[in-house]
C-alpha cells in the first residue's frame, strides 16, 4: 500500500466501539468526508498516503464490508490523482485479500437518494470501470514483478 499507513488519534475508530466480527466481505464502500461518519477501516489523503484505522476483521459502517473513506468533500471538488492513484493501490490490495469481493458506493447501500457519497464529483464511474476491467490486469503484473523479484539471478558486486 503506498503512502504513511500511521493513524491519527483524531481519526482512529476504536475497534471496541463496534459489534463484534464483520463476517464474510462482500464489498468494498467508498465514502467521502462530506459523508462523516465512524466505522472505516481505510483513509486516502489527498497525498495519496493511507492510514489504516479499524482493524481488517473488525465490523465497521456497513455489515460484510470494508470502507473506505476519502479525504474531501467530493460534492465540491473532484478527488486529487494522488489520491485516486493511491486508492486503486489500496483496492488491488483489497482484492489480494478477498478475491471475489466486489466495490460500491455508499449512495448504493443507502439507496434512498439521501446522500450522493462518495460526492457528485467523485469519478465513481471510471473507479468502478477500472476496477471490473483494469485490476486484474494491474493484479498480474504486480504477481509478475514480485515473482521476478524472488526468482531472476543475482549477480556479484
Amino acid at each position: 500500500m503506498p503512502g504513511n499507513k500511521s493513524t491519527s488519534a483524531s481519526t482512529r475508530v476504536d475497534g471496541e466501539n463496534r459489534g463484534g466480527s464483520r463476517g464474510p466481505v462482500r464489498f468494498i464502500l467508498l465514502h467521502h468526508e462530506g459523508c462523516s461518519r465512524e466505522g472505516f477501516h481505510y483513509r486516502v489523503e489527498p497525498d495519496g498516503s493511507v492510514a489504516a484505522l479499524l482493524a481488517p476483521e473488525r465490523k465497521g459502517q456497513h455489515p460484510g464490508s470494508v470502507g473506505i473513506v476519502l479525504c474531501g468533500n467530493f460534492d465540491r471538488e473532484p478527488p486529487k490523482e494522488r489520491q485516486l492513484e493511491a486508492l486503486k493501490e489500496l483496492l488491488l490490495d483489497l482484492k489480494f485479500r478477498y478475491p471475489d469481493i466486489d466495490l460500491g458506493a455508499h449512495r448504493q447501500v443507502r439507496g434512498d437518494g439521501e446522500t450522493s457519497c462518495p460526492g457528485k464529483r467523485f469519478p465513481m464511474r471510471e473507479v468502478a470501470d477500472w476496477f471490473k476491467k483494469e485490476l486484474i490486469r494491474a493484479r498480474d503484473e504486480k504477481l509478475q514483478r514480485e515473482v521476478e523479484s524472488q526468482y531472476s539471478p543475482r549477480t556479484a558486486d
